[in-house]
């Protein structure tokens, strides 16, 4: 049953998804650790170049008598429902799985709990579902689960709404066969599909008797697919454990707790005294200490960009008044960052600067038009003077906020944050700079419940698997996510999706680029320096430049 041969693709349906290049992402992403073009540095150890799921320890490993692991993280999600918060993925811990699943390098669509599909029509799909799959309680996944799944993860007020929005509507065709329609023709549709989880009807819809009641009574207690099913979840810890005969992916581990802890000296000192056995985004002065430990490095680089939001319009999607609503003073910061001394100086060259896009050069959108914001303060300074902000008797211009999240002391992100505060400053503009741990009130502010600082460093999970179009999703004005409010970017924006001739969406996406990069809504920085750590007997790791979260049920502690 673990088969993860190709779905049957035809050549036109590759071409559609834009694969080829997609592909030509991988490059070194998972084997070649040593490019020093990539970043990554020569400490990160090679990982496995594929990962897929249900992969068993190899022959002749001495496994550890007790296979119960402990990872602490400084992100828990706020939920663990899947749909209510995306961060993390429709896998979160093992316990969801859905239809599709990306390779951990070059995105591409594989088979999940779909085991091949096609494309009717420009706007129509059918999948075969995988036969056998049980959901933690022992009933059967059915047809009826699937379109249910589709439906829910499509309602406005979930959080992966945004990036399900296209769903026209999806029927049951016979036991084995789910169609899904588009609103319009949708070449990311196969990988949207790999971030929805796939829930039971029936056990949801048993919950309560609404919609708000059974997403709270399901949240306490969850149920999958996957090869961990819930024991427990709080806000500063969660437990999995080993689904047992429900699950056709046999994972190792028979148990693993997954533990918030925000301060990253106390991440590291638990590792090298063994009581966790992974730990995630580390400061860089930790490596040193982790590398001579013999740990494993794991480090994300080409899935993130730790840039900062500068929205143009408020959580309601009303136009910003003030400097920051004036594109004149966006433009004017993007000058003010010398990213070159950003990644040398702070960031010790384990990653490239943007370059004025979101996107990396081969990936669809790419355009040779669009330049970088150069380091120029006179020139900031200047462009500030002609909007209308000169410099008070107090030195200072005017004053905006300006937070990073997941901001740990010591950790990139707060790194990257104060030298923003300096270099924006430089400009006659005080910055008030806050640093967050906390996970809630950063999502809180990344999902719109609440009104985000001038510039909020979150670090944007622009996923460039999913080409361009997945990293503007969210500056859409109706995507729900009030970032940017520009009527051409989101006529060009829906027109790429439905383009079905790679070169004409490209020209269609090399616009949205021009139009992105001038509205500056988004403050160019970097590529990430995400870097996860794992104590030397934790096994089975893959390299994944796809998504954060590891494989669980790869995993393994050896003897």
């Amino acid at each position: 049953m673990n088969d993860f041969s190709p779905a049957r693709l035809s050549r036109r349906s590759a071409l559609l998804l834009g694969l080829s290049g997609a592909a030509s992402l991988a490059l070194a992403a998972c084997g070649s650790v040593d490019d020093a073009a990539s970043g990554a540095g020569d400490d990160i150890k090679a990982l496995s170049p594929d990962g897929a799921p249900g992969d068993t320890p190899p022959a002749g490993v001495k496994l550890a008598a007790t296979q119960v692991a402990t990872i602490a993280v400084s992100n828990l999600p706020s939920s663990i429902d899947p749909m209510v918060v995306v961060s993390g993925g429709a896998r979160r811990f093992d316990i969801y799985e859905s239809l599709i699943d990306t390779h951990p390098s070059t995105g591409e669509p594989r088979p999940f709990l779909a085991t091949e599909w096609k494309q009717v029509d420009p706007k129509t799909w059918q999948f075969t579902l995988r036969q056998g799959v049980k959901f933690h309680d022992g009933t059967p996944m059915t047809a009826e689960d699937v379109v249910f799944s589709f439906q829910r993860a499509a309602t406005q007020g979930y959080g992966i709404a945004t990036h399900f929005s296209t769903m026209a509507s999806a029927r049951i065709v016979d036991d084995k066969t789910v169609e899904l329609v588009t609103k319009t023709p949708d070449v990311l549709i196969l990988k949207r599909l790999a971030q929805v989880a796939i829930l039971p009807k029936k056990y949801y819809e048993g919950l309560g008797a609404d919609q708000k009641a059974r997403d709270a009574a399901f949240a306490k207690a969850p149920i999958g697919t996957g090869p961990y099913k819930f024991e427990s979840y709080a806000s500063d810890k969660a437990v999995v454990k080993k689904a047992g005969d429900t699950t056709w992916r046999k994972p190792t581990l028979e148990k693993i707790t997954f533990l918030q802890v925000t301060d990253a000296g106390t991440q590291l000192n638990s590792l090298l005294a063994g009581d966790v056995h992974y730990i995630n985004i580390q400061p860089l002065n930790n490596l040193p200490t982790l590398k001579n430990a013999g740990a494993t490095l794991v480090q994300l680089t080409k899935g993130n960009d730790l840039g900062a939001f500068m929205d143009s319009v408020d959580n309601k999607g009303k136009p910003k008044t003030g400097p920051m609503g004036d594109k004149r003073v966006r433009q004017a910061i993007q000058y003010a960052l010398n990213k070159e001394e950003l990644v040398k100086s702070v960031l010790q060259d384990r990653t490239v600067a943007d370059d004025g896009q979101l996107i990396g050069k081969g990936l669809p959108g790419y355009t040779e038009t669009v330049k970088d914001y150069p380091y120029d303060v006179a020139k900031a300074k200047a462009m500030l003077d002609e909007a209308g902000y000169p410099v008070k008797a107090d030195g200072t211009r005017f004053t905006i906020t300006m937070a990073s999240a997941f901001a740990g002391t010591g950790s990139v992100r707060r790194l990257i944050g104060e030298w923003m505060q300096s270099s924006i400053s430089k400009l006659g503009i005080k910055v008030e700079f806050t640093a967050l741990t906390d996970t809630a009130l950063q999502l809180e502010y990344f999902y719109n419940t609440k009104q985000r600082p001038d510039i909020y460093h979150f670090g944007l999970f622009t996923r460039p698997y999913m080409d361009a179009a997945r990293a503007y999703s969210r500056f859409v004005s109706d995507s729900g996510s009030f970032h940017m409010n520009n009527p051409e970017f989101d006529k060009l924006y829906k027109e790429q999706l439905g383009e079905q001739d790679p070169a004409k969406r490209q020209a269609i996406l090399a616009k949205v680029t021009e139009i992105f990069h001038e509205e500056s809504c988004f403050l160019f920085a970097c590529a990430d320096v995400w870097v996860d750590a794992a104590a030397k007997n934790l096994k089975g790791l893959v390299q994944c430049d796809v998504q954060t979260e590891q494989y669980y049920d790869r995993l393994y502690i050896t003897a």
